[in-house]
């Protein structure tokens, strides 16, 4: 028999990936959605084989195409809108033109899955909300994603990610309590939504499966934000009191921090046992700690006063080691201290390279390009990034041709008459200056 780690290298073999097929492959989903919090869970879909129809607004398109790290622009494309639009089709409609309404109820009638994220009733005003496309196909599902849900006294209130964490009470515990609170960095708010809206889609294919029948989905950011936040509703019930921001340490562990080292770098140590605090003890040479009323239990350590010295005690070890040794000293003794590192690092990390976690291709458009792949390994039917965003309208003929049966007359009528697009001579929205889409088959399709 195979050595396991050996089988399972080649259960979930990396360079298999596109020969294995894939779970959600005949699903198709109409993505209206702007932004990061929509267009990420329709891109999850994608990912894992849902045809993905994503529909701009004429020429300018989703407004994600304006925002790129540092105004920096790759190629002429948002690398925003390459962050949550992986392996979509694109096409443009005017879905305030009558005639626009009446090709997006043609596509819904041929699709599995819609997803918006427009304020609640602005699908509604325009006819094309759940209990208009239920009228033409029973069984669609249909996920609204908002800030506040689809009903209540907050439900015209925008959000963003940050209001979104604002809102939730993410950001009040968030940081040092002597200072202003922190908004968490890179839009989770937008992020773990976007992937509660990707398993509630699931959700109901399988229900859909069971019983032939399609559903409405209202999924609130400011009502997931909490399930992120462990017990904080019981703490808040329990104690009467605001729970505290407690920066980098645990309330529920001690000791847990994030230390320096002697040679300036950082390392979290997080203690979670009474097995593992004895080690951590033996590694400092400091087994007379255990036998102290203060630390020889979890609930002592836990008091303010005690965590508050017992940290002093860490920091004062680690500071006097490099980081080699303090993580060599984690493996001897058999407790939990892993480097604090660096994007840069994380980047070139060859064993998540390996594992396509940091997931390097070559996108059609923008050329070798790298995005964080999918963290799910599925052995039968692992997901895969095929390419990152297209311009606005790009899959035009692609789509109406292949699904609808229009013409190429009847297409470029549309076209004519500002019911569907292709891209405005803008960046973010065309493609690069050396990139001729004529040249692709399923551009000209």
């Amino acid at each position: 028999m195979k050595d396991y780690f050996e089988w399972t290298n080649e259960l979930f073999s990396p360079e298999r990936v596109f020969e294995k097929p894939e779970a959600l492959e005949g699903i198709r989903v109409l993505d209206l959605t702007m932004v990061i919090h929509g267009p990420e869970t329709t891109s999850l879909l994608a990912e894992f084989g849902a045809e993905v129809i994503k529909i701009e607004p004429p020429k300018m398109g989703d407004l994600i195409r304006s925002v790129s790290l540092w105004a920096r622009f790759w190629k002429e494309a948002s690398l925003g809108a390459t962050w949550v639009n992986r392996n979509k089709y694109y096409v443009s409609i005017d879905l305030k033109n009558p005639k626009g309404r009446d090709l997006f109820l043609k596509l819904a009638k041929k699709s599995d899955v819609i997803v918006e994220n427009f304020r609640p009733g602005v699908m509604d005003k325009l006819g094309l909300s759940y209990r208009h496309i239920k009228e033409v196909n029973p069984s669609i599902i249909y996920l609204s994603l908002s800030g506040y849900g689809q009903w209540g006294e907050r439900k015209d209130w925008p959000s963003f990610d940050a209001s979104g964490q604002a809102m939730s009470g993410v950001s009040a515990v968030s940081g040092y309590e002597e200072r202003i609170p922190l908004r968490l960095p890179h839009y989770p708010g937008d992020f773990i939504n976007a992937t509660v809206g990707f398993m509630a889609v699931l959700i109901a294919l399988y229900y859909r499966e069971k019983t032939g029948k399609g559903q409405y989905i209202d999924l609130s950011q400011v009502e997931t934000l909490p399930r992120i936040m462990d017990a904080i509703y019981t703490y808040v019930a329990l104690k009467k009191e605001n729970r505290p921001r407690m920066g980098n340490r645990d309330p529920n562990l001690s000791p847990a921090n994030m230390y320096k080292t002697k040679d300036g770098k950082l390392v979290v140590i997080s203690i979670l046992s009474q097995r593992e605090f004895e080690a951590l003890c033996r590694a400092m040479n400091a087994e007379d700690l255990l036998k102290d009323d203060r630390f020889s239990t979890t609930t002592a350590r836990l008091k303010k006063e005690n965590a508050d010295e017992l940290d002093k005690i860490v920091a004062e070890w680690v500071s006097k080691r490099t980081l080699d040794e303090v993580i060599e000293a984690a493996k001897t003794y058999g407790f939990s201290a892993s480097q604090v590192r660096r994007s840069f690092e994380v980047y070139n990390d060859e064993h998540l390279r390996s594992r396509k976690s940091v997931w390097i291709y070559d996108d059609p458009i923008l050329g070798s390009f790298a995005a964080a792949g999918t963290p799910i390994k599925l052995s039968k039917t692992p997901g895969r990034i095929r390419w990152s965003v297209y311009p606005v309208g790009y899959h035009n003929r692609y789509v109406f041709k292949r699904i609808l049966g229009l013409s190429d007359e009847e297409i470029e009528e549309l076209v004519k008459e500002g019911v569907i697009s292709y891209w405005a001579d803008v960046i973010g929205r065309k493609p690069p200056s050396d990139f001729n889409p004529e040249d692709d088959p399923v551009f000209s399709w």
